[in-house]
């Protein structure tokens, strides 16, 4: 009876535990990256919130990010270290990972093996999480450190902070905010991934190109985003970076209009709403194709 006790007074001691610190998977798609990946797995093992799993992937690197992630994970209980086969590209390794940390976690997040997030990266987004139940995704303030040295802050606006969907994902379409991208990287209510999940890379141009916009515009459809107003993690561009290799040649525009429509056709919303956001993407293609004409 005694050990009956003290194991329900565990069980209810974690219970408790769980609730006031609900677990957080962070995703880290690693590849090439010996350079600079332990600064980042030694960023993300500064976390001040006590309760968080960080999932690492090697996409198959010809380089020593495997060696070196394996013995930061042999170091750390924390960290948890997979790598692909076969190199399946950014995309690809980063959903499936994100997939199945949503599936064992309550929030979660993508950190790319570059990005440096500040120690109170997961502390203050779970925070303003727990005080926002609807919020699907937090909008964190972003360093944005270019590959000549120059640095910028960004400090979140009011992106998708409005209660009607259509607001939000027009302020999406329109791209409203600079850098909006930064909410991709923020910490996400893991119910809602496997409602963003699956999208399909583009069927033509660079198949990756922009499929970040499209997955906030459906994150966006399902609830607010929560903003937080200071810089929580540090972005480094790279010359050679996924994004900064991305052509915004007409053919990558034009992949992109598709993608988005295909995209609006499958939200959760009424037909209405879906026709208002139609509208919306033709008067953005219009004035694409006038600026282009402009041009010649």
């Amino acid at each position: 009876m005694i050990g009956q006790c003290e194991i329900s007074l565990d069980y209810i001691l974690s219970l408790l535990y769980m609730t006031r610190h609900p677990k957080v998977i962070g995703c880290v798609p690693a590849y090439q990256a010996e350079r600079f990946i332990q600064k980042t797995l030694e960023a993300l093992a500064a976390q001040t919130y006590p309760n968080f799993e960080i999932w690492i992937c090697d996409d198959a690197s010809q380089d020593k990010t495997s060696s070196i992630c394996r013995k930061f994970c042999q170091s750390d209980s924390r960290f948890k270290f997979f790598r692909n086969d076969q190199n399946l590209g950014w995309w690809q390794t980063s959903t499936a990972l994100w997939k199945t940390a949503a599936e064992n976690s309550e929030f979660c997040f993508l950190n790319p093996h570059d990005d440096i997030p500040f120690p109170e990266f997961i502390s203050k987004q779970v925070e303003l999480l727990i005080l926002h139940p609807t919020a699907v995704l937090v909008n964190p303030g972003m360093r944005n450190t270019y590959w000549n040295n120059q640095t910028i802050d960004h400090l979140t606006g009011n992106l998708c902070m409005s209660d009607d969907p259509v607001i939000r994902i027009e302020q999406l379409l329109r791209k409203r905010q600079a850098y909006w991208w930064s909410a991709f990287h923020g910490i996400h209510r893991s119910a809602s991934i496997q409602k963003i999940l699956p999208i399909s890379r583009n069927p033509f141009g660079e198949k990756e190109f922009s499929l970040d916009l499209i997955w906030l515009i459906k994150a966006a459809s399902l609830g607010p985003f929560v903003s937080y107003p200071e810089p929580l993690f540090e972005k480094f561009y790279q010359k050679n970076s996924v994004s900064n290799k991305w052509k915004h040649s007409m053919k990558n525009r034009s992949v992109l209009y598709f993608s988005l429509s295909r995209a609006v056709g499958s939200l959760p919303l009424e037909t209405g709403q879906r026709l208002k956001l139609y509208q919306i993407l033709l008067n953005q293609i219009g004035q694409s194709l006038r600026r282009k004409l402009t041009l010649k």
